[in-house]
């Protein structure tokens, strides 16, 4: 693997190690606070908001001025988040932190598969795709069985503190071993691709509906599965965070190989076959009885995204100009975030007003609208996009 990229893939692992022994348990520390259904998901809305307004200008920006800057500030942010965390004594403070943490998420997210895309050879999108996302998810499903060990044998607060630690590790790492890449070569701003003429490629526009239905997902995942959990059995943290962890650790198992396959088959079709698992287990939540039963869920979730995750990002890859890399991930990262700002408060009142199996019913119908959607706007998708022009892309830092 190039020594930037292994360099940026362990920085990637440990943020998200440190971001997964907290995010995970939000939830269920909201209620000390008197949190109810509707105040936990505008705690997650406030963190998906935050990252929503800025993904679009720091995807651009990085296109414009280069990556690492921002990488660092982003962990920088993380790191003062663990503080914050820490100071947070209401709940309209630990809304405010959230909010806080999805700045630092803007600035980390879009640029790191900016900065992967920037090194990918021609024809190897997915590979490389899989190779960081294996960091990334790996990083992601650790945390909750730490965070929720931590929980048990101590309290919230020493998991903001390893988030801080791993944080600044993170950053002393990529500002001393991670090299800055050339800005691109088309930088000049009437070359660049607005956000509309990039969702205006039925390829990226069939992405970004997979991203829809990866936020719906993902707002389950992370925020109602650890509270239906709760309801079903009497779990502890650890158990909860266990649910959590095998879930992304499946996903994490499965990037590098489905990464390769994704460079050698029809990636509409990886892409419908993952999503679509993952749709009807989702919607199959409210009918376990058992913890294995709850596990087997949360395993068929992460293999179906497991699937589909790298050979998403292999085609909009494909469909990149070489100049708009950070354009193009921020833009699918905003649709994102913003189906993860209006999904948890609405999802918030099913439960109030329902309850908690209606809103998983709802959202594998959904997932599966959305993955219908995406393999019509994907499936013919061999051509890249026509009004750019495609830069073959080399590695362009030393191994």
């Amino acid at each position: 693997m190039n020594r930037a990229l292994f360099v940026l893939s362990l920085a990637l692992f440990a943020t998200m190690l440190g971001n997964g022994v907290v995010i995970p348990f939000i939830p269920i520390y909201a209620q000390e606070f008197g949190a109810s259904g509707v105040a936990v998901g505008i705690l997650f809305g406030a963190h998906s908001a935050s990252r929503t307004f800025l993904l679009p200008l720091i995807g651009r920006a990085s296109d414009r001025h280069g990556r690492k800057a921002f990488l660092l500030w982003g962990l920088f942010f993380y790191a003062f988040t663990s503080v914050a965390y820490l100071l947070a004594n209401s709940l309209l403070a630990l809304i405010l932190v959230m909010a806080l943490q999805g700045v630092a998420t803007a600035m980390v997210q879009p640029v790191s598969m900016a900065y992967v895309g920037d090194l990918t050879p021609k024809g190897q999108e997915g590979a490389y795709a899989g190779y960081v996302n294996t960091a990334f998810l790996g990083g992601v499903a650790g945390g909750p069985v730490l965070g929720g060990v931590i929980k048990d044998l101590f309290s919230m607060q020493a998991s903001f503190i390893l988030l801080g630690i791993l944080s600044l590790l993170s950053l002393l790492l990529l500002f001393f071993f991670l090299p800055e890449v050339p800005k691109p070569q088309a930088a000049h701003k009437k070359d660049e691709a607005s956000w509309r003429e990039i969702l205006s490629s039925r390829p990226i526009l069939g992405v970004a509906l997979f991203r829809v239905g990866y936020a719906l997902s993902s707002t389950l995942i992370w925020i109602f599965v650890p509270l239906l959990s709760a309801s079903l059995l009497p779990l502890k943290t650890s158990q909860v965070g266990l649910l959590i962890s095998l879930n992304v650790l499946i996903s994490a198992l499965l990037q590098a190989p489905c990464g390769r396959l994704s460079d050698r088959m029809n990636k509409a079709v990886l892409i419908s076959v993952g999503s679509l698992l993952s749709a009807v287990s989702l919607a199959a939540f409210p009918l376990a009885s058992t913890f294995g039963q709850l596990l087997l869920l949360n395993a068929l979730v992460g293999a179906g995204f497991g699937l589909a995750y790298p050979a998403h990002m292999a085609l909009a890859m494909e469909h990149t100009p070489g100049s708009g890399m950070g354009t193009v991930m921020s833009t699918l990262l905003t649709v994102h975030s913003f189906g993860m700002t209006i999904a948890p408060p609405i999802f918030g009142m099913v439960v109030d007003y329902y309850n908690l199996g209606s809103v998983f019913y709802g959202a594998g119908v959904l997932c599966g609208v959305c993955t219908i959607g995406c393999y019509l706007l994907t499936h013919d998708a061999a051509v890249p996009l026509q009004s750019m022009q495609i830069v073959e892309k080399e590695p362009t830092v030393a191994d």
